[in-house]
């Protein structure tokens, strides 16, 4: 199974373009629209340095504001991006290879079924989020490259502006770490949206969704609780409780964000210790979830093996 898996996560890259061809879209967007805003503020009036100064990067502990827009702005597009792809992608990808009847073909060649619902669900949890994170790493490089020239252009200084004042590889590390967490956190979400793809004959969304909202309302109805809500709602928390912390003796409740850039800027807090890999992999709800995942796996892989 090990030899066979990079090739089928190429196979999931080939047959579903969109995991890769929509960051690429969403990149672009961001670039265009960067450079548009910036030429039309020059275009109706505003002067070369205005344009620049427009990007609040003047030096002093605010404008980090505009250097954090410039690394914050991608990864939020970008990461809403990979979530509807990610959920597009799951519930589509089991289903689909029955209705085109493509999965005669491959039930042809020595690849189980196992070995496929897997490479699915690795496609879903890793193989989308590392393209995502390398075209946003890229987006923020052109963006910043963008802006550099922009300030020289200005008779400023990128490196005292922009460069200097943002640790860019500690929130690449951050923008990373998230990325991985939420989606290991998100793997009993990706296994049921594959479990639905395999189980449902036609109407995916249907059974996506409507099983979840009965239950809700039942529960809510008779016992006058919402368990299965705040179970739903603790999921989509993308595991941020879990994965990361507040750095010891810091408060963040007790500083408001003019404070947070100037310690930043001063290097007093370090980004990369808001990260607790430790405290999420002994976090009890992230195992239950891989167990819960494990199971309707194991679902789709008997569902896609008898259903035709």
């Amino acid at each position: 199974m090990i030899q066979q898996m990079p090739m089928l996560l190429r196979r999931e890259l080939w047959e579903h373009k969109a995991l890769y061809v929509t960051p690429f879209v969403v990149a672009a967007l961001i670039v265009f629209g960067f450079i548009l805003s910036f030429f039309v503020m020059v275009f109706t009036g505003s002067s070369f340095n205005a344009a620049v100064a427009a990007l609040e990067l003047t030096g002093a502990p605010a404008s980090l504001a505009g250097g954090a827009a410039l690394v914050g702005v991608p990864f939020g597009m970008l990461n809403l991006a990979l979530v509807a792809v990610i959920f597009f992608y799951s519930i589509d990808a089991l289903y689909a290879e029955r209705q085109d009847r493509s999965i005669l073909f491959w039930r042809s060649l020595p690849v189980t079924d196992t070995e496929t619902v897997i490479s699915k669900f690795l496609t879903a949890v890793i193989a989308a989020p590392v393209v995502t994170m390398l075209v946003m790493l890229v987006t923020q490089v052109i963006l910043l490259a963008l802006a550099s020239i922009a300030i020289l252009l200005g008779s400023g200084n990128p490196v005292e502006l922009l460069l200097g004042p943002l640790p860019f590889v500690q929130t690449w590390v951050l923008f990373g770490y998230f990325l991985l967490a939420g989606s290991l956190w998100f793997a009993p979400v990706i296994a049921w949206f594959l479990f639905c793809s395999a189980f449902a004959k036609r109407s995916v969304l249907i059974w996506v969704f409507v099983p979840w909202i009965v239950l809700i309302m039942l529960e809510g109805i008779v016992l006058r609780q919402g368990t299965i809500l705040n179970m739903i709602g603790h999921r989509f928390s993308a595991g941020v409780p879990a994965a990361f912390t507040a750095p010891s003796g810091f408060d963040i409740s007790q500083v408001d964000d003019n404070e947070l850039v100037e310690l930043l800027t001063r290097g007093e807090v370090n980004v990369l210790e808001l990260v607790a890999p430790v405290q999420f992999l002994t976090t009890p709800a992230l195992w239950g979830g891989f167990a819960v995942a494990a199971a309707l796996l194991a679902g789709a892989i008997y569902f896609r093996r008898f259903r035709t």
